[in-house]
């Protein structure tokens, strides 16, 4: 399923897969967080070549929701924000923390991302636009561990 490096350990990774419409992102890594990244870079090579970003500014991201496999589909939504919302370009350079916060009175423990992604403004010059992705879809999301492989996520892209 996974590539693995020359010790036998998965490596991460992305698959990018056509549906109707849509996008698939199917990624996969070692620990949860490389699902996440993964997922995000290849996301975000429908945009623009992330080979032309430099990683010139840190963004901080955060984002929460009740179970990961939300947690992706929001963690994608959220850079989107910053693509479309505030111009910008990221490289694929990103610093992600998992954690699951505190309940509170009635409310369900949630899932926390905290992510630093390197980036940059959007230069029309430097940064040719690929494509528009319009959101990360609840439809078909999967998040889930593969035996001795790791975990992996799945999210479709209405693009």
């Amino acid at each position: 399923m996974a590539a693995q490096d020359e010790t036998g350990a998965p490596t991460p990774g992305f698959e990018l897969t056509e549906h109707t419409a849509d996008v698939g992102v199917r990624a996969w890594g070692p620990r949860r967080e490389d699902v996440f990244a993964e997922a995000a870079r290849g996301m975000l090579t429908l945009v623009c070549d992330p080979a032309t970003v430099a990683a010139r500014e840190r963004y901080e991201l955060a984002v929460e929701a009740p179970d990961e496999c939300l947690l992706l589909a929001a963690w994608l939504n959220e850079l989107l924000y910053f693509v479309e919302g505030r111009g910008v370009v990221f490289s694929g350079d990103f610093e992600l923390r998992l954690a699951a916060s505190e309940p509170a009175a009635g409310v369900g423990a949630q899932r926390e991302l905290r992510a630093h992604a390197g980036g940059e403004p959007r230069d029309p010059a430097r940064h040719a636009v690929r494509g528009a992705v319009k959101a990360a879809t609840l439809h078909r999301l999967s998040f889930e561990a593969v035996p001795g492989e790791g975990w992996e996520g799945r999210v479709l892209l209405d693009v």
